[in-house]
Order: structure tokens, then sequence, then C-alpha cells
């Protein structure tokens, strides 16, 4: 599990996703959350429910919370897909739940010579 730094909403803060919370995000979208990604249906409905999981641990926030706070923050001249939704990809993907591949993909700094060599033999497989 990888800690994202996410200071939009409160300086100092993280976003995380565990299997509990990942349960969480499955129980009130009705979707498995690797499909989130894969099927790319990373709406502005799920962004707002994945940042009330993923960042609960500052404060319990409810999505309509998010909804308006992310509002302000386009009227502001946020990039929505730079600032807010890549950060979640990259917490979704830092749980683990969309495998080793994904995961050093988008944390290459992390990559060993050990795992490189693990995945190379997956991709053959």
């Amino acid at each position: 599990m990888r800690k994202i730094e996410f200071p939009l909403f409160g300086e100092n803060e993280y976003m995380f996703l565990n299997i509990g919370r990942l349960i969480d995000i499955e129980r009130m979208t009705g979707k498995p959350a690797g499909d989130i990604i894969k099927n790319q249906s990373l709406d502005l409905g799920m962004l707002t429910i994945i940042l009330s999981v993923a960042l609960r641990h500052h404060k319990m926030r409810t999505p309509q919370w998010y909804a308006n706070k992310l509002q302000e923050l386009v009227d502001e001249g946020i990039d929505l897909e730079t600032d807010i939704q890549i950060p979640v990809v990259k917490c979704i993907a830092g749980s683990g739940i969309l495998g080793k591949a994904v995961y050093y993909k988008l944390f290459p700094e992390e990559m060993t010579e050990s795992v490189s060599e693990e995945l190379e033999k997956e991709r053959k497989n």
C-alpha cells in the first residue's frame, strides 16, 4: 500500500487505499475496484467516492462535500485530470489491486533488478 501526497483539501494530507477501503468503494459503487481503472469509469461521481474513502483518515467527509470542493477548485482553474484523476489512479495502483506490472509502471523509482526480472518472466509466460 502506497501513500500518495494530496494536499488539495488540507495541508500535509495524503491518500491511500487498502483492501478494506477498496471493499468500501465496491459497496458504495457496486463495481469491482479493479474495474474502475480497467474500464476507465473514473467519472466525477466515482472520484468523489474514492476521495471520501482514500482521505477519510484525515476527516470523514461525504462524496457531496468533495463534489462541492471540486467545483470550487475547477472554478479556480485547477486541472481535473492532472491534479485529481492522476493522483487517484496512482492511489488505486498503489493499493496493489491492479498488479505488479501496473504498480511499477506508475512507480518506476521502486523497480529493483529482481522485480524487473520477475516481471519479464511473467510477460514471457
